[in-house]
């Protein structure tokens, strides 16, 4: 069977693994210059930052095998220090996850990047109309026996209507997400933690990630590479703002934690997700229909964490292969 799987995500490339294993032809298709989609690293004057996700927790899930033995584990770390509360930008210990978390030393993109290994992955190709051939479907002029559509939820919509298909998803929706990424030529004091979370989703500042806390070789020596994710309601009132004055509201933040010496980076950039997390999720067994040859595997259907994207993506596959 020749698949065709749209997004070379968490989820699709998940997907596509898992049918490729079984002796399956799979073609994935991305719209980006990348493989990862939110699980995505950046990088500037010698400072890396996971911009989207900023670790991964097996937590038991079948992500655990891939990362830990399947796939190449050089420059794999175990992060060591803990999430730490904030309220108000006051620190407390109390965040309740003792999730064992990972990430690489060149970013968290590395594990799409691996996943990726050995898979016809075509960059550059962004699907916006699905065509109907014989008993499967054509994209892009690709030929394919069944399709599995991995984007959030409203551009997945927007291809099953096309195709005058719809599904039970109207109730997932989306929070946006402003993220900004600091690089200072200066070391962080000693913290206890390498995040920050504020659990009630009250201040601004939602996550805040210490980069060069987490792992190692994220900024230049001497350096610290800080990286923040702001609120849903902040992000959404001041998602088209310039980033010049997103970036000076994130390092007053900076300098209210870590002093003076935080007042100015030396360098800053901005990252906008439109789709940053679900939540709301959609039913896996009522939108993707028993015989169906077009399944859906996003986000919007377990959740926004990495684990959950692999394993939603393998949980389709095994459905296709169920209905084959």
């Amino acid at each position: 069977m020749k698949v065709g799987i749209v997004g070379a995500g968490i989820c699709g490339l998940a997907a596509a693994r898992y049918l490729q294993k079984l002796g399956h032809t799979v073609v994935v298709l991305e719209k980006n210059e990348r493989v990862g989609g939110r699980v995505a690293t950046r990088r500037d004057g010698g400072f890396v930052w996971d911009a989207g996700a900023t670790s991964i927790a097996p937590r038991g899930k079948r992500i655990e095998s891939a990362l830990l033995q399947e796939l190449d584990t050089d420059g794999l770390v175990k992060i060591e220090k803990p999430i730490y509360l904030h309220d108000g930008l006051r620190v407390r210990p109390g965040f309740p996850s003792g999730a064992v978390r990972y990430t690489y030393i060149s970013g968290i993109q590395t594990f799409a990047e691996r996943l990726a290994e050995g898979i016809d992955v075509r960059l550059g190709q962004n699907v916006e109309e699905i065509e109907p051939l014989g008993a499967g479907y054509s994209i892009l002029g690709e030929a394919v026996d069944a399709l599995i559509l991995t984007p959030p939820i409203p551009q997945t919509t927007l291809l099953l209507w096309r195709l005058s298909d719809s599904r039970p998803m109207a109730n997932v929706h989306y929070r946006q997400c402003l993220a900004v990424m600091l690089g200072y030529n200066n070391a962080l004091p000693q913290t206890s933690y390498h995040a920050l979370l504020d659990a009630e989703q009250i201040h601004p500042m939602t996550w805040l990630s210490l980069e060069s806390v987490k792992s190692p070789g994220r900024a230049p020596e001497g350096g610290s590479a800080i990286c923040v994710q702001l609120s849903s309601a902040y992000s959404q009132t001041h998602f088209d703002q310039e980033d010049a004055k997103i970036i000076q509201t994130v390092v007053g933040f900076m300098e209210r934690l870590y002093g003076s010496a935080f007042r100015a980076p030396a360098v800053s950039n901005t990252v906008r997700w439109k789709y940053s997390q679900p939540e709301s999720f959609a039913n896996f067994e009522h939108v993707n229909r028993k015989g169906s040859k077009l399944l859906i595997a996003s986000d919007g259907l377990i959740g926004g964490h990495v684990e959950d994207a692999y394993e939603i993506g393998t949980r389709t596959a095994e459905l296709l292969v169920e209905e084959d």
